[in-house]
């Protein structure tokens, strides 16, 4: 099969043939029908991730869209090494794979995944956002922050506002959000914040970490809830724990990694069922699975677009 492989930790992978998977006990073999990429998929290859260290000759790609002999399709993760996603035949555990409904799109199905997951169980499993409640997420110009507006709307949130910056400013206003704070003026920031809900936010989703924290803590609401997803705008943060007990916050995690197969599963079922009713959208690049390198690189420097691979 053509697949594309990584022959050595942080390489571009090529388009090469590899030897075909073969099913097994709780493994079956799908066809590929769509790879979403996201920066995850560099850090794996990079060997940042002890859980799944890179063992050249392998196959790039962590999500994907398949398709059974049987019609069935699926959304899967992590297929066992030394494969990946991006190939013509992807290895499935039976018990890592999601049902994809008929009608969607299967690019946009792969899409939802890692990227919408991300926002949804932040809400919904971590933070419990209620109807009515006001939300705002940082980092909301990405993929994922972007499907995290959107799925803040989904859940009824009465308030939605974006954080963002630079072009990505304009990609989460498209999304439709009661407001969006520009974060390049730190200056600006506090009344931007305060000027987009003047009564402060319930639930607060944070991709960028680092600096932005200590703002938008500021302006959470006394009880409001805190979810740290992602780390973009850097590892460390400081607050200050009066902050935190004043407000009585609650700070929360989330990681995908350690949340379980089930509750992956339920919340990409919601994300899937709002996709159809249009609620959920991604503005997507398609390419080939013979571009990967090309794409590849791509990603490494930050395409505007998802970028989905097909066969």
């Amino acid at each position: 099969m053509r697949a594309a492989v990584v022959h050595q930790p942080g390489a571009t992978p090529v388009l090469e043939q590899f030897a075909d998977p073969q099913p097994g006990p709780g493994v079956s073999v799908g066809t590929l029908l769509a790879a979403s990429l996201n920066p995850l998929d560099l850090a794996f290859v990079n060997n940042q991730f002890p859980v799944r260290p890179v063992q050249p000759p392998c196959v790039a790609g962590y999500e994907a869209v398949v398709q059974f002999a049987d019609g069935t399709r699926r959304y899967v993760t992590a297929p066992p090494p030394p494969y990946g996603s991006l190939a013509e035949l992807v290895p499935v555990r039976e018990a890592d794979a999601f049902p994809v409904p008929d009608g969607l799109d299967p690019a946009l199905a792969a899409a939802l995944g890692v990227a919408g997951l991300a926002g949804w169980l932040a809400l919904d499993y971590r933070a419990h956002v209620l109807p009515g409640q006001s939300v705002l997420v940082l980092g909301a110009g990405g993929a994922a922050g972007g499907l995290a507006l959107q799925s803040a709307r989904a859940l009824g949130a009465g308030l939605v506002v974006g954080a963002a910056r630079g072009k990505a400013l304009q990609q989460a206003a498209a999304l439709g959000p009661d407001a969006v704070v520009d974060l390049a003026d730190e200056q600006a920031l506090d009344a931007g914040l305060a000027a987009a809900a003047p009564g402060g936010f319930d639930v607060i989703v944070d991709f960028l970490w680092g600096a932005t924290a200590p703002h938008a803590i500021n302006h959470a609401k006394s009880g409001a809830t805190y979810v740290q997803v992602g780390s973009s705008a850097g590892d460390a943060s400081t607050i200050a724990g009066t902050a935190l007990r004043n407000k009585l916050l609650t700070l929360v995690g989330l990681g995908q990694f350690a949340t379980s197969a089930d509750v992956r599963r339920a919340a990409y079922a919601q994300l899937v069922s709002h996709a159809l009713d249009g609620k959920i959208t991604m503005d997507l690049e398609q390419t080939r699975l013979e571009e990967i390198s090309g794409t590849w690189e791509r990603l490494k420097t930050g395409a505007p677009r998802k970028l989905v691979v097909t066969p």
